[in-house]
């Protein structure tokens, strides 16, 4: 009697999970709503924490700061062709988005998108005349920018996408959000006009249209659907600014944000759908000019509370303009045939609110971004001066005992330098940047006056001490040196994650150093000592680096030939060299392997697909850096200096210092540096900080003696 019970009752069971399967996939059905609020930036967040009337509303989902950075100057259309795209983009001049029926310059838009292109537009859609050229101008830059690529892998999978609402302003249409959404042909769905309604007393005279907002989003949708709200309030108030009173102003801003805060807790709370995004595809001209250059990206999603990182980034609390693509195709779980270099945004769980501290993670970086440029000047003019200094005591062999202690001080203060500034960058959370300055001159000048007075092997220590800090933090994950004002940084964009170009000069020469005590320099030691380098350079959980990886390879072979082989046959010499530089591309190969991917197994996998082509733009873009870099940087002064310097030690051969072994570290140092020059895209950057090293370690060395 039991089994017979509980047969029938594993039946019953059974029958509810064929049953439930259906009721289950159309009650969480795949709806995403993105609400693209222009001009909306950190201060608007910060605004509405503290003056805004939804308290809940932030303190669920989660938030991220986006690099929203184009292939050219920062603007809300070239924004959101990048993100559109999963690539850097740019706009086009005059580009907008029309239905049929409206006017331009008293021409039906429809009569001159046929007359521009042969063709008609079917009625109820959303079409952009100007399609073809912004395609054309993308295709002719390094990124090759597939415009419309997003729509159409949409389209093709069976998600409807709509568009509600615009930015325009007057007679100034601005219609950017069909841009996210339109397929290879330019053509969008959705309701341009329908999303806002007359308002005398506000800017532009008109106001997003709630209610009608709502009705469109409450239609009942079959289908998978993505919905996109271009939100224009904030963009109509900016543009008017100029115009208006100081006092009408504040009190539009506050209604306007108000509005939006209302807006999104009815969204959220009223189950119109389960997945929001909001996203600034362009933060307004104040922040701008405040560097703020960081614009937020907010997620709710089931009532959850989360924050948001993406293997683009690895760093959480900001993620790139590359994975919003990647983001909502995943969402919808469509499978992209195209190899998008940005990554879907992960949502990581989270016990309480992460609002306060995301809020606090960013203003660091905008701290930090506001005042690199004074602060890495203000250093790399003291590093000059430093070398000036030193430079004049050897030249003209001052032998006051006095001035050559506070040269070996200063020089031992140089070389320290670049470790204050890896391990120091989150005092900025309790010190201004002016005293962050202060703190690292005195840091540096202090470590200098100890070491010479009480280490008996003064580079040596430094060595060990730069070796080892940066080994850990590269095993720490970057901690530190992904908010050094020595390390990258997230709104320039560059890098995010591994070995930045400044340390990976500084860690290339301090591991070369250790070879200066007779126990490193044993060939199994320095064997261990190279691939350990290289596994921490290449690997792409750590160093991520391909320019400083192949630069160490080429080092350590140069020292291997000099120290051990030195009467080598020349051709020999060059097969051997050749070996050596296949294996070390192998070894990079290798380590990309395994882990995350990163842009160096990007690379590799596009080489591997037969994509040439984006080797030759990603080369062409390096070469286009290194000479930005050389004729704006301030790093040009310290390159130009100690290169000079240096060209002025290898001139005077054997001058200097007379130890062989110390003479062949610093030449193979400057095999180090070039190749740095050479190989990497900010290879001024890396090759300035390790002929730094270089040059101060001769100059101790020549003091010493």
């Amino acid at each position: 009697m039991n089994i017979k019970r509980n047969l029938l009752l594993l039946f019953i069971m059974y029958l509810f999970i064929l049953c439930g399967k259906p009721v289950f996939a159309e009650e969480y059905s795949k709806n995403l709503t993105i609400i693209l609020v222009p001009d909306f930036s950190f201060q608007e967040v910060t605004w509405l924490i503290e003056n805004g009337h939804e308290d809940e509303l932030w303190k669920t989902g989660g938030m991220s700061a986006v690099n929203i950075r184009p292939d050219g100057p920062y603007s809300y259309l070239n924004n959101i062709v990048s993100i559109a795209s999963g690539s850097r983009g740019l706009g086009v001049e005059g580009w907008n988005a029309f239905v049929k029926g409206e006017l331009d310059s008293g021409v039906l838009v429809e009569e001159l998108y046929q007359q521009w292109t042969g063709r008609t537009v079917d009625e109820g859609k959303v079409f952009h005349p100007l399609f073809h050229k912004l395609v054309d101008k993308n295709k002719d830059t390094t990124y090759r920018t597939k415009v419309g690529i997003l729509g159409q892998t949409l389209k093709e999978h069976g998600v409807n996408s709509y568009v509600i609402g615009n930015s325009d302003i007057g007679q100034e249409k601005v219609r950017y959000g069909p841009t996210l959404i339109m397929d290879r042909e330019g053509f969008a769905h959705g309701y341009l006009l329908e999303g806002t309604k007359p308002s005398k007393g506000s800017p532009g005279g008109v106001v997003m249209d709630v209610d009608n907002i709502f009705t469109v989003l409450s239609t009942p949708k079959a289908e998978p659907s993505l919905t996109v709200i271009e939100w224009g309030d904030l963009y109509r108030l900016y543009k008017q600014k100029s115009n208006m009173e100081a006092d009408y102003f504040e009190k539009q801003y506050e209604t306007a944000l108000l509005n939006l805060e209302k807006f999104l807790t009815l969204l959220v709370e009223n189950g119109y759908t389960q997945n929001i995004m909001l996203l600034s595809p362009m933060m307004n001209s104040d922040a701008y000019q405040n560097k703020e250059r960081l614009a937020p990206l907010f997620y709710w999603s089931h009532s959850s509370t989360f924050y948001l990182q993406s293997s683009t980034t690895r760093q959480p609390f900001v993620v790139s303009n590359l994975d919003m693509v990647p983001t909502i195709l995943h969402f919808f779980e469509i499978e992209a045939e195209d190899n998008f270099f940005g990554k879907p945004i992960q949502r990581v769980a989270t016990i309480g609110p992460t609002l306060e501290e995301g809020l606090t993670k960013i203003d660091l970086m905008f701290t930090i971004f506001k005042t690199r440029n004074v602060i890495l000047s203000s250093y790399i003019t003291l590093l000059v001066l430093l070398l000036i200094i030193t430079s004049v005591i050897i030249m003209f062999k001052i032998q006051i005992a006095f001035w050559k202690e506070i040269a070996k001080i200063l020089l031992i203060a140089g070389i320290s330098s670049p470790l204050w500034l890896l391990i120091t960058p989150y005092s900025l959370y309790y010190i201004q940047p002016n005293v962050y300055l202060i703190l690292l001159i005195f840091c540096s000048y202090i470590t200098g006056f100890l070491v010479v007075r009480f280490v008996p092997k003064p580079i040596f220590f430094m060595s060990i001490a730069l070796f080892s800090a940066i080994t850990i933090d590269l095993l720490m994950g970057n901690f530190f040196m992904q908010r050094s004002y020595l390390g990258y940084d997230p709104i320039i964009g560059a890098r995010y994650y591994g070995i930045g170009n400044e340390f990976a000069g500084v860690y290339l020469i301090a591991g070369l150093l250790l070879l200066e005590r007779p126990l490193f320099r044993r060939w199994l030691l320095v064997i261990v000592l190279s691939i350990s380098q290289l596994f921490l350079l290449s690997s792409t959980n750590l160093g991520a680096n391909a320019g400083a990886t192949i630069s160490a390879g080429i080092m350590f072979g140069y020292y291997g030939y000099r120290n051990y082989f030195p009467n080598m046959n020349w051709r020999k010499l060059m097969m051997i060299f050749l070996c050596l530089l296949a294996v070390t591309i192998l070894f990079l190969l290798l380590t990309q392997m395994n882990g995350k991917e990163s842009h160096i197994g990007y690379a590799f996998t596009r080489m591997f697909q037969g994509d040439f082509q984006y080797i030759v733009d990603t080369i062409k873009r390096k070469l286009e850096m290194n000479w930005k870099i050389f004729r704006f940087s301030n790093w040009t002064q310290l390159f130009v200096t100690t290169y000079l310097l240096i060209a002025l030690y290898l001139w005077r051969k054997k001058g200097i210092v007379s130890s062989g072994v110390k003479r062949l570290l610093i030449q193979t140092g400057v095999v180090a540096s070039v190749t740095l020059l050479l190989l990497n895209d900010s290879g001024v950057v890396a090759a300035a900080t390790s002929m730094f090293i270089i040059v101060c370690t001769s100059y101790y060395w020549a003091l010493d003696e």
